[in-house]
Protein backbone atom coordinates (compact mmCIF):
# COMPACT_ATOMS: atom_id res chain seq x y z
CA UNK A 1 0.00 0.00 0.00
CA UNK A 2 1.34 3.43 -0.95
CA UNK A 3 1.02 6.70 0.99
CA UNK A 4 2.18 10.28 0.59
CA UNK A 5 3.13 10.49 4.29
CA UNK A 6 3.57 7.73 6.86
CA UNK A 7 3.69 8.99 10.45
CA UNK A 8 5.02 6.64 13.12
CA UNK A 9 3.61 7.60 16.52
CA UNK A 10 0.18 8.97 17.40
CA UNK A 11 1.15 11.26 20.26
CA UNK A 12 1.09 15.07 20.19
CA UNK A 13 3.86 15.34 17.58
CA UNK A 14 2.30 12.70 15.31
CA UNK A 15 -1.17 14.25 15.53
CA UNK A 16 0.19 17.71 14.75
CA UNK A 17 2.26 16.34 11.85
CA UNK A 18 -0.78 14.59 10.36
CA UNK A 19 -2.97 17.70 10.61
CA UNK A 20 -0.24 19.87 9.10
CA UNK A 21 0.43 17.43 6.24
CA UNK A 22 -3.27 17.34 5.43
CA UNK A 23 -3.56 21.13 5.51
CA UNK A 24 -0.60 21.42 3.14
CA UNK A 25 -1.95 19.17 0.43
CA UNK A 26 -0.87 15.63 1.24
CA UNK A 27 -3.64 13.33 0.06
CA UNK A 28 -2.92 9.91 1.52
CA UNK A 29 -1.66 9.97 5.10
CA UNK A 30 -1.48 7.23 7.72
CA UNK A 31 -0.62 7.31 11.44
CA UNK A 32 0.79 4.12 12.95
CA UNK A 33 0.37 3.93 16.75
CA UNK A 34 1.32 0.97 18.92
CA UNK A 35 -1.13 1.88 21.72
CA UNK A 36 -4.86 1.24 21.57
CA UNK A 37 -5.70 4.96 21.38
CA UNK A 38 -4.19 8.17 20.10
CA UNK A 39 -2.68 10.77 22.40
CA UNK A 40 0.58 9.21 23.54
CA UNK A 41 2.01 10.46 26.83
CA UNK A 42 -0.70 13.13 27.03
CA UNK A 43 -3.22 10.54 28.15
CA UNK A 44 -1.48 10.11 31.50
CA UNK A 45 -0.67 13.82 31.98
CA UNK A 46 -3.94 14.70 33.67
CA UNK A 47 -2.61 18.00 35.07
CA UNK A 48 -3.51 21.25 33.34
CA UNK A 49 -1.17 23.73 31.63
CA UNK A 50 -1.44 22.40 28.07
CA UNK A 51 -2.87 24.34 25.14
CA UNK A 52 -1.92 27.85 26.26
CA UNK A 53 0.10 28.57 23.12
CA UNK A 54 -1.89 26.67 20.49
CA UNK A 55 -5.51 26.91 21.67
CA UNK A 56 -5.10 29.97 23.92
CA UNK A 57 -6.72 28.17 26.85
CA UNK A 58 -5.61 25.91 29.65
CA UNK A 59 -6.29 22.20 29.10
CA UNK A 60 -5.31 18.90 30.66
CA UNK A 61 -3.19 16.46 28.64
CA UNK A 62 -6.15 14.26 27.58
CA UNK A 63 -8.20 17.35 26.68
CA UNK A 64 -5.34 18.69 24.58
CA UNK A 65 -4.94 15.36 22.78
CA UNK A 66 -8.71 15.21 22.26
CA UNK A 67 -8.66 18.56 20.45
CA UNK A 68 -6.16 17.22 17.93
CA UNK A 69 -8.07 13.96 17.54
CA UNK A 70 -11.20 15.98 16.69
CA UNK A 71 -9.19 17.98 14.14
CA UNK A 72 -7.90 14.71 12.70
CA UNK A 73 -11.43 13.35 12.26
CA UNK A 74 -12.20 16.20 9.88
CA UNK A 75 -9.47 14.95 7.52
CA UNK A 76 -9.01 11.77 5.51
CA UNK A 77 -6.01 10.63 7.59
CA UNK A 78 -5.97 6.88 8.15
CA UNK A 79 -5.10 5.58 11.62
CA UNK A 80 -3.70 2.16 12.48
CA UNK A 81 -3.91 1.55 16.24
CA UNK A 82 -2.38 -1.32 18.22
CA UNK A 83 0.18 -1.62 15.42
CA UNK A 84 3.90 -2.19 15.95
CA UNK A 85 6.49 -0.98 13.45
CA UNK A 86 9.16 -3.61 12.86
CA UNK A 87 11.44 -1.83 10.40
CA UNK A 88 11.82 1.29 8.29
CA UNK A 89 13.88 0.50 5.19
CA UNK A 90 16.05 3.00 3.24
CA UNK A 91 13.48 3.16 0.43
CA UNK A 92 10.87 4.52 2.93
CA UNK A 93 9.02 1.23 3.27
CA UNK A 94 7.54 0.77 6.73
CA UNK A 95 7.08 -2.83 7.88
CA UNK A 96 4.44 -3.17 10.59
CA UNK A 97 2.17 -5.75 12.15
CA UNK A 98 -1.09 -5.94 14.11
CA UNK A 99 -3.65 -8.56 15.08
CA UNK A 100 -6.32 -7.48 12.57
CA UNK A 101 -4.38 -7.00 9.34
CA UNK A 102 -1.30 -9.05 10.10
CA UNK A 103 2.02 -8.14 8.53
CA UNK A 104 2.06 -5.15 6.17
CA UNK A 105 4.66 -3.29 4.11
CA UNK A 106 3.63 0.33 3.58
CA UNK A 107 5.42 2.46 0.98
CA UNK A 108 5.66 6.19 1.62
CA UNK A 109 6.98 9.25 -0.18
CA UNK A 110 7.90 10.61 3.25
CA UNK A 111 8.19 9.00 6.68
CA UNK A 112 7.82 11.07 9.87
CA UNK A 113 9.30 9.64 13.06
CA UNK A 114 7.29 10.97 16.00
CA UNK A 115 7.74 8.23 18.59
CA UNK A 116 8.80 10.65 21.31
CA UNK A 117 11.23 9.51 24.01
CA UNK A 118 11.58 6.55 26.32
CA UNK A 119 12.67 6.56 29.93
CA UNK A 120 15.99 5.00 30.77
CA UNK A 121 16.00 2.41 33.52
CA UNK A 122 17.91 2.72 36.78
CA UNK A 123 20.66 0.54 35.31
CA UNK A 124 21.00 2.72 32.21
CA UNK A 125 21.68 5.80 34.33
CA UNK A 126 24.21 3.88 36.48
CA UNK A 127 22.60 4.26 39.91
CA UNK A 128 24.59 1.85 42.14
CA UNK A 129 23.26 -0.56 44.72
CA UNK A 130 21.12 -3.67 45.03
CA UNK A 131 18.44 -4.74 42.57
CA UNK A 132 15.29 -5.31 44.64
CA UNK A 133 11.67 -4.98 43.60
CA UNK A 134 10.03 -1.60 43.92
CA UNK A 135 11.98 0.31 41.27
CA UNK A 136 9.92 2.21 38.68
CA UNK A 137 10.42 4.95 36.17
CA UNK A 138 8.50 8.12 37.05
CA UNK A 139 6.47 7.73 33.86
CA UNK A 140 5.43 4.25 34.94
CA UNK A 141 4.46 5.59 38.36
CA UNK A 142 2.49 8.37 36.66
CA UNK A 143 0.61 5.86 34.52
CA UNK A 144 -0.12 3.62 37.52
CA UNK A 145 -1.58 6.52 39.51
CA UNK A 146 -3.33 8.50 36.77
CA UNK A 147 -4.59 5.76 34.47
CA UNK A 148 -4.52 2.43 36.30
CA UNK A 149 -5.61 3.68 39.74
CA UNK A 150 -2.71 2.16 41.71
CA UNK A 151 -0.70 3.90 44.45
CA UNK A 152 3.02 3.11 44.43
CA UNK A 153 3.85 4.13 48.00
CA UNK A 154 3.19 6.37 50.97
CA UNK A 155 6.37 8.35 51.72
CA UNK A 156 8.19 9.71 48.71
CA UNK A 157 11.57 11.11 47.74
CA UNK A 158 12.04 12.37 44.18
CA UNK A 159 15.40 12.57 42.40
CA UNK A 160 15.32 15.18 39.65
CA UNK A 161 13.53 18.50 39.49
CA UNK A 162 12.39 18.39 35.88
CA UNK A 163 8.76 19.20 35.23
CA UNK A 164 7.53 15.61 35.46
CA UNK A 165 9.32 15.10 38.77
CA UNK A 166 7.79 18.27 40.18
CA UNK A 167 4.33 17.41 38.90
CA UNK A 168 4.54 13.89 40.34
CA UNK A 169 5.53 15.37 43.71
CA UNK A 170 2.27 17.30 43.73
CA UNK A 171 0.26 14.40 42.34
CA UNK A 172 1.45 11.96 45.00
CA UNK A 173 0.75 14.54 47.70
CA UNK A 174 -2.80 14.98 46.45
CA UNK A 175 -3.26 11.21 46.52
CA UNK A 176 -2.26 11.06 50.19
CA UNK A 177 1.46 10.31 50.02
CA UNK A 178 4.02 12.30 52.01
CA UNK A 179 6.69 13.72 49.69
CA UNK A 180 9.74 14.16 51.90
CA UNK A 181 12.07 15.86 49.44
CA UNK A 182 12.93 16.60 45.83
CA UNK A 183 16.62 15.91 45.17
CA UNK A 184 18.43 17.56 42.25
CA UNK A 185 21.95 16.82 40.95
CA UNK A 186 22.42 20.27 39.46
CA UNK A 187 22.82 23.48 41.51
CA UNK A 188 19.59 24.73 39.91
CA UNK A 189 16.19 23.27 39.14
CA UNK A 190 15.43 21.97 35.65
CA UNK A 191 11.72 22.70 35.94
CA UNK A 192 9.60 25.69 35.10
CA UNK A 193 9.32 28.34 37.79
CA UNK A 194 5.56 27.91 37.92
CA UNK A 195 5.94 24.19 38.64
CA UNK A 196 8.45 24.82 41.42
CA UNK A 197 6.00 27.20 43.05
CA UNK A 198 2.81 25.21 42.44
CA UNK A 199 4.19 21.71 43.02
CA UNK A 200 6.84 22.18 45.72
CA UNK A 201 6.44 25.51 47.52
CA UNK A 202 2.66 25.31 47.80
CA UNK A 203 2.95 21.91 49.49
CA UNK A 204 6.02 22.66 51.63
CA UNK A 205 8.14 20.08 49.79
CA UNK A 206 11.88 20.87 50.24
CA UNK A 207 14.23 20.98 47.26
CA UNK A 208 17.80 19.73 47.83
CA UNK A 209 20.10 21.06 45.11
CA UNK A 210 23.51 19.52 44.30
CA UNK A 211 22.48 16.13 45.70
CA UNK A 212 22.12 12.70 44.11
CA UNK A 213 21.54 9.00 44.88
CA UNK A 214 24.66 7.02 45.71
CA UNK A 215 23.23 3.70 46.88
CA UNK A 216 20.07 1.58 46.88
CA UNK A 217 19.68 -1.09 49.53
CA UNK A 218 17.20 -3.93 49.82
CA UNK A 219 16.85 -7.69 49.41
CA UNK A 220 13.41 -8.49 48.04
CA UNK A 221 12.02 -4.94 48.18
CA UNK A 222 13.71 -1.54 48.30
CA UNK A 223 14.54 -0.80 51.94
CA UNK A 224 16.90 2.17 51.96
CA UNK A 225 18.21 4.87 49.63
CA UNK A 226 21.38 6.88 50.29
CA UNK A 227 21.44 10.52 49.15
CA UNK A 228 24.76 12.42 49.00
CA UNK A 229 25.75 15.99 48.35
CA UNK A 230 27.95 16.52 45.25
CA UNK A 231 30.77 18.97 44.55
CA UNK A 232 31.23 21.26 41.55
CA UNK A 233 32.33 18.23 39.49
CA UNK A 234 29.16 16.34 40.51
CA UNK A 235 31.20 13.87 42.56
CA UNK A 236 29.64 12.69 45.85
CA UNK A 237 31.12 14.30 48.96
CA UNK A 238 32.09 11.68 51.60
CA UNK A 239 30.41 12.22 54.93
CA UNK A 240 27.40 14.06 53.49
CA UNK A 241 25.17 10.98 53.19
CA UNK A 242 21.51 10.91 54.21
CA UNK A 243 19.68 7.56 54.45
CA UNK A 244 15.98 7.28 53.64
CA UNK A 245 14.15 4.12 54.71
CA UNK A 246 11.96 3.39 51.69
CA UNK A 247 9.89 0.83 49.83
CA UNK A 248 9.72 2.04 46.21
CA UNK A 249 11.97 3.89 43.75
CA UNK A 250 11.47 5.26 40.23
CA UNK A 251 13.60 7.08 37.67
CA UNK A 252 13.00 9.56 34.87
CA UNK A 253 15.64 10.08 32.18
CA UNK A 254 14.50 10.48 28.59
CA UNK A 255 16.18 9.23 25.47
CA UNK A 256 14.77 9.28 21.92
CA UNK A 257 12.70 6.27 20.92
CA UNK A 258 14.35 6.55 17.49
CA UNK A 259 18.11 6.08 16.93
CA UNK A 260 17.75 8.78 14.25
CA UNK A 261 17.16 11.30 17.01
CA UNK A 262 20.25 10.44 19.07
CA UNK A 263 21.45 14.05 19.04
CA UNK A 264 18.79 14.81 21.63
CA UNK A 265 19.72 11.83 23.71
CA UNK A 266 18.72 13.10 27.14
CA UNK A 267 15.90 15.46 28.10
CA UNK A 268 15.38 15.42 31.82
CA UNK A 269 15.90 13.50 35.02
CA UNK A 270 13.25 12.68 37.55
CA UNK A 271 13.62 9.79 39.95
CA UNK A 272 11.17 8.89 42.66
CA UNK A 273 11.42 6.87 45.88
CA UNK A 274 8.32 6.00 47.88
CA UNK A 275 9.63 5.98 51.44
CA UNK A 276 8.09 4.66 54.64
CA UNK A 277 10.19 6.06 57.50
CA UNK A 278 11.82 9.35 58.53
CA UNK A 279 15.28 10.06 57.18
CA UNK A 280 18.44 9.27 59.15
CA UNK A 281 21.62 11.32 58.90
CA UNK A 282 24.89 9.44 58.26
CA UNK A 283 27.25 12.34 58.63
CA UNK A 284 27.05 16.11 58.70
CA UNK A 285 23.60 17.46 57.97
CA UNK A 286 23.56 19.25 54.59
CA UNK A 287 22.57 22.92 54.48
CA UNK A 288 18.84 23.71 54.62
CA UNK A 289 17.02 23.03 51.35
CA UNK A 290 16.69 25.99 49.07
CA UNK A 291 14.74 26.95 46.00
CA UNK A 292 16.77 29.46 43.99
CA UNK A 293 15.40 30.89 40.75
CA UNK A 294 15.19 28.17 38.12
CA UNK A 295 16.64 28.62 34.67
CA UNK A 296 14.12 30.45 32.56
CA UNK A 297 12.88 28.55 29.54
CA UNK A 298 9.80 28.44 27.42
CA UNK A 299 7.21 25.74 27.96
CA UNK A 300 7.07 23.22 25.04
CA UNK A 301 4.93 24.55 22.21
CA UNK A 302 2.63 21.50 22.33
CA UNK A 303 1.49 22.54 25.79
Amino acid sequence: MKYDVIIIGGGPAGLAAACSASENGAKKIVIIERDKELGGILNQCIHNGFGLHYFKEELTGPEYAGRFVEMLRKTDVEVKLDTMVLEVSPDKTVHCINTKEGYQALEGKAVVLSMGCRERTRGAIAIPGDRPAGIFTAGAAQRYVNMEGWMCGKRVVILGSGDIGLIMARRMTLEGAKVLACVELCPYSNGLNRNIVQCLNDYDIPLYLSHTITDIQGKERVEKVVVSKVDENRAPIPGSEIVFDCDTWSSRIWRPASPASSAAATWSTSTTWWTSSPRKACGPEPPPPSTPPARKREAPSWR
